[in-house]
């Protein structure tokens, strides 16, 4: 990961989600100022502290420590955020429907 590139994701990450840094702050249960230190990258943070950031900006951790190769849309991880937390038959069902949307 080159230097600069965590705290500019979760930056963009957190703006295109219309969401302050106050808020997000405690959404991850940390300061305002911790998470300013994080965006301005004068800090790296703890993995508990960034899993909690990908997990509320539905972010995949490859899309936070890698933006460069992520397509960098919220929508699209937070569709894998919440297909992540299906069981089989459910993933069954949403592909199935997606299938038939996507049907020309």
């Amino acid at each position: 990961m080159e230097e600069g590139k965590l705290g500019g994701a979760i930056r963009a990450a957190r703006l295109a989600q219309h969401i302050s840094q106050e808020e997000l702050a405690e959404m991850v249960s940390i300061t305002p100022t911790h998470l300013k230190h994080i965006e301005s990258e004068h800090r790296k943070p703890s993995l508990e502290v960034l899993w909690k950031l990908a997990y509320t900006l539905h972010l995949s951790l490859d899309a936070l420590l890698y933006p460069e190769h992520a397509e960098n849309n919220p929508d699209l991880s937070y569709a894998e955020t919440l297909l992540r937390q299906c069981d089989k038959k459910q993933l069954h069902v949403i592909i199935a429907t997606l299938e038939a949307l996507l049907k020309p």
